[in-house]
């Protein structure tokens, strides 16, 4: 018996929340200053190819687009047919972007006539290794092919897909992008021009500096680029950014410049006095928890033991001097008994 033909429901121009173009050096040298007029918000500019190098135009597009107020990603076409190409690819790619500011996302263009021929996990393999190295950058991977090579060749992938189908309708269950002809005209732009239309809303999930959503997670972007295992500073607060890039929360954090903790809450890194599962610690102006005899603004001095604790009710010896620590934690130094006087001679 034949398995039922699933039903792909159809989608439109009408269903997208944005329009935009690629470019590469086949569109000649453009106007950018025209290019919004046509409705266009985002761009994707061609970097280049291993076989051919940067695209020469590369520059000027990226510099005009910028300048036009347009959000700008790029995409390199790849010709890998090994993990070891892919990856030799994603690092010239990092290369040729490091000194521009990539607002939207880094694309990875699979569709030579090379990867026609290869397994599904052989391209797969591909693409996770380009596009972990782009994530490794602090870039929003995504991977661009037509219909048919997602659907019959590369299958499903953990990446956003930027679906090429040149119809009235795209036939492909969750596409963020949509290039639907490359026959566009808009002004400014000498030759036809390929267009595309986003459903994914990506202006809150790549933002300029701050942070942003990642499922139930939140990272951090500085200049666009989500940072990694680092510490973000924030409208007066810290917060530490994992491996991932995932703000760390309800936990304590060492390096090599102090012990904090960061707020269960939103993750910041805590200040002054904090009370952690019953215990008493104090964290300075710079969020770093403190140990010993430890002077604070009421300008009393405190003590705390090697794990930042505070004492109460205990005497300790530091550096040769006795302190008494009362209720309250407070440490002052001990006062010396006074010598008995010498019995008085008797008188002759």
């Amino acid at each position: 018996m034949l398995a039922p033909v699933q039903q792909v429901h159809a989608i439109g121009v009408g269903s997208s929340i944005a329009k935009g173009i690629d470019v590469s050096k086949h569109n000649l040298a453009i106007d950018w200053s025209q290019v919004p007029s046509s409705g266009v918000s985002f761009v994707f500019v061609k970097a280049g190819s291993t076989n051919s190098g940067v695209d020469p135009y590369f520059d000027a597009n990226m510099q005009g687009a910028a300048a036009a107020g347009l959000r700008t990603g790029v995409y390199l076409y790849s010709y890998a047919t090994t993990v070891e190409e892919a990856q030799n690819e994603a690092d010239l790619l990092m290369q040729w972007i490091g000194n521009y500011t990539i607002s939207y996302p880094v694309v990875y263009d699979i569709e030579d006539p090379c990867h026609k021929n290869m397994s599904q996990e052989q391209l797969q393999a591909l693409i996770n290794t380009f596009c972990s190295t782009v994530e490794a950058h602090g870039y929003y991977p995504v991977v661009y092919s037509s219909r048919n090579m997602f659907q019959n060749k590369i299958g499903n992938i953990r990446y956003d897909k930027w679906v090429a189908q040149y119809a009235d309708t795209l036939e492909y269950e969750g596409a963020s992008f949509w290039q639907n002809t490359s026959h566009g005209s808009v002004p400014g732009i000498p030759t036809r021009v390929d267009i595309n239309y986003q459903f994914k809303d990506y202006s809150s999930a790549i933002v300029a500096d701050g942070f942003a959503s990642r499922g139930d997670q939140k990272v951090f972007y500085a200049n666009y680029r989500m940072q990694r295992s680092c510490w973000a500073h924030w409208e007066d607060r810290k917060y530490h950014l994992d491996e991932n890039g995932f703000v760390q929360k309800g936990c304590w954090f060492e390096d090599e410049t102090g012990r904090y903790f960061l707020a269960t809450k939103d993750g910041h890194a805590l200040r002054e006095d904090v009370t952690i599962e019953g215990v008493d610690y104090y964290f300075d102006e710079n969020a770093v928890m403190q140990k010993g005899l430890v002077v604070r603004p009421d300008g009393n001095t405190y003590y705390y033991d090697e794990n930042g604790a505070l004492q109460r009710n205990v005497t300790v010896t530091i550096d040769g001097v006795n302190y008494t620590v009362d209720q309250n934690g407070v440490a002052s130094v001990q006062a010396e008994s006074e010598p008995l006087p010498e019995e008085a001679a008797p008188a002759q």
